[in-house]
């Protein structure tokens, strides 16, 4: 598969042999799991006690719970040119209380409100509390009576708060606010993984290591993190769930500027559920390498003023389209009730489209796309966005969502929305969120035969040269500060941006290339997906951190760290074909650009 993240020859070979080898530890038993027992008993026994004996005077009962706890272990080790930054390990535990009152036709639930109960205790959605980490029944128990009463509390505020709010309006549509689903009972045993920080640590030095020979490259990290999250769930309807959730990382990130002081950076991140799922040490040094020279020469490349034609996106690229523009919008996300008129315009905003498009063409009639959550791997390569229960209890299953070209349904949780009536099992944390999303050409052209199409349309529409995209930026993989700006500032209505090209040439018809930098993509929308000319045979694997603009407002999200890239933010396996878009627009930026250092960095002076 050209280009995939997880799919490069030598993988399985290498991946025994060397170093990475000597950081896998496997435990015997999960020391998350010797706790399942004390856990389980103090959820359910809050959870009998609430649902029995819960209510204020004479309102609302809650007729829904649920307790969802996570058991988290950290490592995390990073290094700059070879000098270690950290090494750490944190354990963390937290409760999560879904408190619901009224009924499944109207309850609390899909209402915007202020997020301060009460009590003073942030409730956005639902409340998350720290539970001790050592198993004792009484203490649990205290914290879990403690959030539930909260959480309670919340939830008789915004159901009155609520009905208020719907008694001055007339609703075209009544949707109920909660679906019924059939209860499941799931155990999910996979061997979580351990690390030798020292090992750990001496890895991430010697591939920062590799950024001393290039003085060019100004800043520039290495971090290695895994993630054991044991995940614990029971509701009042008699679902129940437990799921270890191993994720090992491994992000390098570099910056520089060209020469007239426009920014440029990039980034290699992998992600496995173990370490022997990375790449060797000598391959992954090779990927670090090969990001430095590639920026290197990005600053010497020239910049497009304007081109107005035929685009291919190609590998990373590919997926990152679908990741960034297409996938945003097959998530039935919901519009809560406010009560406030400005507010709840300012929330249309945000309204997906495609809600309004079921059984509409949304896509040429040779695609298909598909989200599979209980697919492994393809083509013998790891999926990461798999797994057997959402987070809401349902159990996954495959959903075809475009079939030739027309769109079907949508990714749903418990909120209806209008046409979808019920869950697809695709809440992951607090929001709708594919899992593996699978993108297929009927009839697919190979690279020759695409190559060739191309070069037809630029003939067509009289251009010199046409553009191809293999690399774009990805909003996960930047600092901690611009990621916050970019995950919570909502969009203007009807905005749908793509991030930047990292790797964009312009191709002419003898096939000789010119890379070109800092690039902008202008009217790449999920509309101009209708108008995609062909597609190849061939697809990239690629798993990366969900981030989506369109769900900052619905979604609270429980991350462990989401900053460069580290998986907080759920992880999602795209399978994508090259598309070749008729006609884009490719242009310089617009904005200001910073002045370059004044003097040499110093590694120039040896």
């Amino acid at each position: 598969m050209r280009g995939a993240i997880h799919g490069s020859r030598g993988y399985f070979m290498l991946r025994t042999i060397t170093l990475i080898a000597a950081l896998m530890v496997l435990f015997i038993s999960s020391p998350l799991k010797a706790g399942d027992d004390v856990l389980f008993k103090a959820m359910r026994d809050e959870l009998d006690r609430s649902m029995t004996k819960l209510q204020l005077a004479d309102l609302d009962k809650p007729y829904f719970i649920a307790y969802t706890v996570q058991d988290g272990t950290n490592w995390r080790v990073s290094a700059s040119l070879d000098s270690l930054l950290e090494k750490t390990e944190t354990r963390v535990r937290f409760l999560t209380v879904e408190v619901r009152v009224g009924n499944r036709t109207l309850d609390n639930t899909n209402f915007f409100s202020s997020p301060f109960g009460a009590t003073g205790v942030v409730r956005m959605f639902g409340g998350t509390v720290r539970l001790p980490l050592e198993d004792d029944y009484q203490e649990v128990r205290r914290q879990m009576w403690l959030a539930t009463d909260g959480a309670y509390k919340k939830a008789l505020e915004d159901i009155s708060r609520k009905r208020a709010a719907l008694r001055n309006r007339t609703e075209a549509e009544r949707l109920a606010d909660f679906s019924q689903e059939e209860p499941v009972q799931i155990r999910e045993d996979v061997s979580p993984v351990a690390v030798n920080l020292e090992e750990a640590a001496r890895l991430a030095k010697e591939l920062s290591a590799v950024f001393r020979r290039m003085p060019g490259i100004f800043t520039s990290k290495v971090r290695l993190g895994v993630s054991n999250v044991r995940t614990l769930y029971v509701n009042s309807e008699g679902s129940s769930f437990t799921r270890t959730s191993p994720t090992v990382s491994l992000v390098a990130l570099a910056a520089t500027q060209a020469l007239d002081g426009m920014p440029l950076q990039d980034f290699v991140a992998l992600y496995g559920r173990s370490m022997g799922e990375l790449p060797g040490k000598e391959m992954l040094a090779a990927r670090v390498r090969e990001m430095g020279e590639r920026l290197e020469k990005l600053r010497e490349a020239p910049l497009l003023d304007r081109y107005n034609g035929p685009v291919l996106f190609e590998g990373q690229a590919a997926a990152e389209v679908c990741s960034q523009i297409l996938a945003p919008r097959l998530l039935a996300v919901r519009r809560p009730v406010a009560e406030s008129p400005q507010v709840e315009a300012y929330l249309g905003m945000m309204d997906n489209p495609f809600l309004d498009k079921l059984g509409a063409r949304v896509l040429p009639e040779f695609l298909s796309v598909v989200d599979n959550p209980t697919l492994p791997e393809f083509n013998q390569t790891r999926l990461l966005g798999s797994y057997q229960v959402d987070d809401e209890g349902v159990r996954a299953r495959e959903t075809m969502l475009v079939e030739k070209g027309i769109l079907k349904t949508l990714l749903a949780a418990r909120s209806p929305v209008s046409g979808i009536a019920h869950s697809t099992g695709n809440r992951r944390s607090s929001g709708v969120l594919p899992s593996n999303l699978i993108v297929s050409a009927e009839k697919g052209l190979s690279d020759q035969e695409l190559r060739e199409q191309f070069f037809k349309l630029i003939k067509r529409r009289g251009k010199e040269y046409g553009i191809v995209v293999r690399r774009l930026e990805n909003p996960a993989f930047r600092a901690a500060g611009d990621q916050m700006y970019a995950t919570f500032t909502p969009p203007h209505q009807g905005e749908e941006k793509v991030e930047g090209p990292i790797l964009a040439y312009k191709v002419y018809p003898d096939g000789h290339e010119e890379l070109i930098r800092n690039a902008e993509l202008v009217g790449l929308s999920s509309a101009a997906f209708r108008d995609i000319v062909a597609a190849s045979n061939t697809q990239t694997v690629y798993s990366c951190p969900f981030v989506s603009r369109a769900l900052s407002l619905y979604s609270s999200y429980m991350y462990f760290d989401t900053a460069e890239g580290e998986p907080g933010a759920p992880l999602v396996s795209f399978v994508v074909p090259a598309l070749l878009f008729e006609d884009l627009t490719v242009k310089k930026p617009n904005d200001q650009i910073p002045k370059p250092p004044l003097s040499k960095p110093p590694l120039s002076d040896k």
